[in-house]
């Protein structure tokens, strides 16, 4: 078994500054941990990285942001997998809790609150990661951009904005389905599916790029996620709101073309009334 980006026992202890160095004799750390970093590595390439950008991650030199973002997040969630194994040793009468005359072990509170710090640290890590991986112009056209770019918030920040503090990459990965849903029906009723397409490829770019920030699009794309966040929290539609972003579209056409030309768009023109003379009800 090989993992990729945390490869030794002192490349692994720089995430660990409160651990006790392995003695002669001991087994290090790095081999005890060694199957779960293997678990976390696959999850971090599979869910986030993407075969294409990792042998490119993995040559990289372990102070390159995206390299170390993605470091913290293998280690942090290794380390959620394997805490509740690590303090257990297998005796010919069973497992028993492991403990000497200089260390005991851990109240099962205390372990509750390790795992809690080691969470709230990967999604850190992961907030982090995301944002670093559409800087990156290898990972543009993958399958993992395309799964984060599939909504108006492709960072885990949409937890935070519904209110959640903890447990945030759960949290977002229950509120992203929602959003999508609520994203769509409307674009349907107000700025037209074609334009939401738009908006999704633009938004990441966006909110990192505060000399946009005056853009038509940046403008609507703002009042769009206060609007999900707005359902997703259990509130009516904001009617009025997105009603303003439709009339503002409407003065602004040419910033909105997707918009202009789709059937959406008709539903908010009212019909020409043509005066013909054989019509009934004929105005002079």
């Amino acid at each position: 078994m090989e993992t990729r980006l945390i490869t030794n026992d002192q490349q692994l202890r720089r995430f660990l500054p409160n651990a006790f160095d392995t003695v002669e004799g001991e087994t290090p750390f790095y081999e005890k941990i060694l199957p779960w970093l293997d678990q976390a590595e696959r999850w971090v390439m599979t869910q986030f990285i993407g075969s294409d950008l990792a042998p490119e991650l993995t040559a990289m030199p372990e102070t390159e942001p995206l390299r170390t973002c993605a470091n913290l997040v293998t280690v942090h969630e290794a380390f959620m997998r394997a805490v509740p194994s690590l303090d257990l040793v297998l005796t010919p009468n069973g497992f028993g809790i492991v403990s000497n005359q200089n260390v005991a072990p851990a109240s099962p509170h205390r372990i509750s609150r390790l795992l809690g710090s080691l969470e709230t640290s990967r999604d850190i890590a992961i907030e982090q990661l995301i944002h670093n991986l559409f800087l990156n112009s290898t990972w543009t056209d993958s399958p993992m951009r395309q799964w984060f770019n599939a909504t108006l918030f492709p960072n885990i920040d949409l937890a935070n904005l519904c209110g959640f503090t903890d447990h945030r990459w759960a949290n977002y990965l229950g509120l992203r389905s929602k959003a999508i849903d609520v994203e769509q029906r409307l674009a349907e009723e107000y700025i037209s599916p074609e334009q939401l397409a738009v908006f999704r490829s633009e938004v990441m770019a966006m909110l990192s790029d505060l000399t946009v920030a005056t853009s038509h699009h940046f403008r609507v794309i703002e009042q769009l996620r206060h609007a999900v966040v707005t359902v997703l929290q259990g509130n009516q539609v904001p009617v009025q709101s997105l009603r303003d972003i439709v009339d503002f579209m409407r003065k602004n056409e040419a910033s909105f073309p997707h918009f202009r030309n789709s059937a959406t768009y008709k539903l908010f023109e009212p019909p020409v009334f043509e005066n013909k003379k054989k019509a009934n009800g004929y105005w002079f």
